[in-house]
């Protein structure tokens, strides 16, 4: 099993390759032919904004590439590490090279780690990207939430609330990834049990331009017709109190785990993706450690 990333937390793109701000960057770039670079079926980013792109090409063509992309060699040619927005924009630009930072002997799972973390570093990523990206620096990295959010900068809360998002249905995803709906109505729907419930409010959100306060009105209407104010009280905060049991054992676990607590009890959920992890989890048990 791949162990977890050790060492160098908190300083981004320069934990995982040398000389990582753009300065110097820029000082050790090669020109490379453009159709010799190719981008990666696994890359991070899915959604390009046209709108963004279409500007973008229009400084490539005034100013070419300023930034130069991360490659690395692969059989007689470069596999695309970091910088795949600038690539199509130099390929719409129809340049013929752009400057490039060669680094040798990256393994897959390198390539990767340094295409997710420069990924999520940008401000320009929507927030079903960021959840997708977080969660797979955690699935397939074996990241910790408190050493992705020292990754990419950002604290662990924010990170844990990103990741929130994904519990959502596809419907509402999509919603959120075409701006029809902002991160706080997609948290205010987060509260609103069942994914028919959420689709349809998300419909009515985006019908009538409603805003999160009157979303989260609308949440409270619902519920209020079937449990006492005391009893909402309650079941807030024994939904607080799941949230932070589930960051605490995602931490001492290294992998993804819900908390789902109804009344006097509940169903704790871990999400393992080898048989490895799973023995990992067996062994904790029986030695009754506290931490990894």
């Amino acid at each position: 099993m791949t162990p977890r990333p050790k060492g160098g937390l908190g300083r981004g793109l320069s934990a995982l390759i040398p000389n990582a701000d753009d300065n110097e960057l820029r000082k050790q770039a090669n020109d490379i032919e453009v159709a010799r670079i190719h981008a990666r079926p696994d890359q991070p980013r899915s959604h390009f904004d046209p709108k963004a792109l279409e500007e973008l090409v229009e400084s490539v063509k005034a100013q070419g590439v300023l930034v130069p992309l991360i490659v690395t060699p692969r059989d007689g040619s470069y596999l695309l590490v970091a910088g795949e927005r600038r690539l199509r924009a130099a390929r719409a630009a129809e340049l013929v090279t752009v400057p490039c930072r060669v680094i040798e002997d990256l393994s897959d799972r390198d390539i990767l780690e340094i295409s997710l973390v420069e990924n999520l570093q940008r401000e320009d990523l929507n927030p079903v990207e960021l959840a997708k990206g977080y969660r797979r620096l955690i699935e397939e990295m074996k990241y910790t939430q408190q050493q992705v959010a020292e990754r990419v900068g950002k604290d662990r809360a924010t990170v844990a609330n990103t990741l929130r998002l994904l519990a959502l249905p596809e419907p509402v995803l999509r919603m959120l990834v075409d701006e029809e709906l902002t991160q706080g109505h997609a948290r205010a729907l987060l509260s609103l049990n069942g994914e028919g419930a959420q689709v349809s409010l998300a419909r009515a959100i985006t019908d009538h331009g409603l805003s999160v306060r009157e979303v989260e009105r609308r949440i409270r209407g619902r519920k209020s017709g079937k449990k006492t104010p005391a009893k909402d009280e309650k079941k807030r905060r024994d939904d607080l109190a799941a949230k932070q049991v589930s960051g605490e054992l995602q931490e001492i676990l290294g992998m993804p785990v819900s908390v789902n607590h109804r009344g006097r009890g509940g169903q704790v959920t871990i999400k393992y993706t080898s048989l490895d992890e799973l023995d990992r989890v067996i062994a904790m048990l029986r030695r009754g450690r506290g931490r990894t």
